[in-house]
């Protein structure tokens, strides 16, 4: 009984001092999203791109008024005006398969160039780390963190790093 005592308190002892070896850090990747150099570089090219895209659906939904009043004009003859009318269904079937296929490009764009932004940022993230002697980097965002003190964040020496590296 006394060995079993024994044994179980060394264990203790060694898993507590086990525990207290390891060293935590933090990493809003969010936030390095927001104030970097690179990362508004990238909110700008997705921002152009969805300018881009934006214009080119105005233009059909001006051709589609255009087509709604003529459609709605009393001088047409029948003829005419189913012509129109079928002009005028295609060009909303073109507009909303339009408006589906921009906002899939403008998603896969988003992803592509965040998932880039990402494995510029993991050797940067892994450098500050061991520089700082830290055991294990958690994401804010995609660790389910709800509190930390805030002593463990290195997101500003990231950004530092990443903005150094981005000139």
């Amino acid at each position: 009984m006394k060995k079993t005592l024994m044994l179980v308190l060394t264990v203790l002892l060694m898993s507590v001092y086990a525990f207290s070896e390891v060293k935590i850090g933090i990493v809003n990747a969010q936030e390095i999203f927001q104030k970097t150099k690179r990362g508004a570089q990238i909110q700008k090219e997705l921002e152009a791109l969805q300018q881009k895209k934006a214009s080119e659906l105005q233009q059909l939904q001006e051709d589609i008024k255009k087509l709604e009043k003529d459609v709605a004009s009393p001088a047409l003859n029948t003829a005419t005006r189913e012509k129109k009318s079928l002009d005028l269904q295609n060009k909303r079937t073109q507009l909303k398969r339009q408006y589906e296929d921009a906002q899939r490009d403008f998603q896969l764009q988003s992803q592509k160039k965040l998932a880039n932004l990402e494995r510029e940022l993991i050797p940067l993230i892994e450098s500050v780390g061991k520089a700082k002697g830290l055991t294990v980097i958690f994401d804010r965002q995609r660790s389910g963190i709800v509190y930390y003190d805030t002593a463990i964040d290195i997101t500003a020496d990231v950004i530092k790093a990443i903005d150094a590296k981005t000139k």
